[in-house]
This record gives structure tokens, C-alpha cells and sequence, in this order.
């Protein structure tokens, strides 16, 4: 019986392997077949007049940008960021100028919103009213640094029932979420189609890019 040897470096395999005498002589040969798949087969560019983007596969028509605007929005080339949809409606944060309160800047400036929470609940750690994670009053990007969060989405409504201490996590997506049945809601959002359904009317009336 003829002795089987590694199909890559060719030693001897013992009993117990297979196809390759190490990890590395698998993965090494799996690379080299990719590189000489790619080399046979090269990476189309995404069909966008414009675009020189790699496609999202061999067979893609599009890359990954305009892909997903097309399986979001009906249309390559409508980008959420210009819809003039807002989960705020142009109600924005408040600020005071309270030099001396612990949560100012060095100008002297607090919003109002972390104000009015610190006032009521003080020094923490506080549990996260979302998924009970301990936070606190550390320095914006600190983890664990805790996030006034406005229940209804209003940033003007510092109204104390309005405010619940809230980690970076739960309060950035609430903000998404906010965002999304908005955008949704607008028709912006293509309820998670594909873009072979879109394309056999999975959304009724596509928004015409402006």
C-alpha cells in the first residue's frame, strides 16, 4: 500500500491525519487555491456609473454601499442622511451656564438634562434603567459613563419623569431604533425585502431619488 503523504509539503501523514500533516499546511493551501480562484476569476466593480468600489461578491452587480442603500431605501442612489426625517424635529439639548455645578465643563456649561437628572438622583453608580448595567458620571466615551435618556425622544423635555440614567449601549439603540421606525414610517426603510423581492414589487411605491 503506497505510503499518503501531506497533499501540500508531501511529509508522511500518521494514522490519525487525513489530507494535511499540520494546520498550517491546510490553511496554506487553502489560500493558495483562493489566490489562484481569484487570479481566474477577479472581483467585478460595482456597476454604479462612478463607483469603482469592489462588488460585494464574483457574481454581485454592486458593492456594498450602494447594495444596501438599494435593499434599504428601493434606489442606489438615496442616502438616509439627506431624507429630512428626525426623531427629534428640531428639539435639541438644552444648556445653562452653572460654573459651579459638578457636572460643568471647564467654560462652565451643563446641559440641562444631565442637571436636572444629577440634582435628582446624585453621586452613583446608578443601574442602567434599561438593562440594569452599573453606570456613573465619568467623562464622555468612559465605559460605563452614564447617559441621561429622554423617554419620549424629545431632547428638550427635561422634565425629571421624562429622564432615566441610561448606559451608552441601551441609549445609542433606542436612538437607532427611534430612528429606523421613523425612517420606516416615511418610507424610507424597505421592511428588510431583498433586493430580488424589491425588484418584483416588493415595495409599492419606491421614493424617486431627489
Amino acid at each position: 500500500m503506497p505510503e499518503r503523504t501531506c497533499n501540500h509539503c508531501k511529509t508522511p501523514l500518521n494514522s490519525g491525519q487525513r489530507r494535511y500533516c499540520s494546520h498550517l499546511c491546510a490553511n496554506t493551501s487553502s489560500a493558495i487555491a483562493r489566490a489562484a480562484e481569484n487570479a481566474a476569476h477577479p472581483q467585478k466593480t460595482c456597476e454604479i456609473d462612478g463607483c469603482s468600489k469592489p462588488a460585494r461578491s464574483r457574481t454581485a452587480e454592486l458593492c456594498k454601499m450602494h447594495y444596501h442603500r438599494q435593499y434599504r431605501h428601493g434606489s442606489t442612489s438615496m442616502v438616509a442622511t439627506r431624507s429630512g426625517v428626525s426623531v427629534s424635529n428640531g428639539r435639541k439639548y438644552k444648556t445653562k451656564h452653572a460654573p459651579r455645578h459638578p457636572l460643568a465643563s471647564k467654560h462652565g456649561i451643563v446641559y440641562v438634562h444631565r442637571m436636572v437628572l444629577f440634582d435628582a438622583i446624585g453621586y452613583g453608580p446608578h443601574a442602567c434603567h434599561w438593562c440594569g448595567t452599573e453606570v456613573d458620571w465619568k467623562p464622555k466615551g468612559t465605559p460605563g459613563e452614564l447617559q441621561p435618556d429622554h423617554l419620549n425622544n424629545q431632547g428638550d423635555d427635561n422634565r425629571l419623569e421624562n429622564l432615566a440614567p441610561s448606559c451608552r449601549s441601551c441609549n445609542a439603540g433606542r436612538a437607532g431604533q427611534a430612528r429606523s421606525k421613523a425612517l420606516r414610517e416615511a418610507g424610507w426603510w424597505s421592511g428588510n425585502d431583498t433586493i430580488a423581492h424589491l425588484r418584483n414589487g416588493g415595495r409599492a411605491q419606491p421614493i424617486e431619488a431627489a
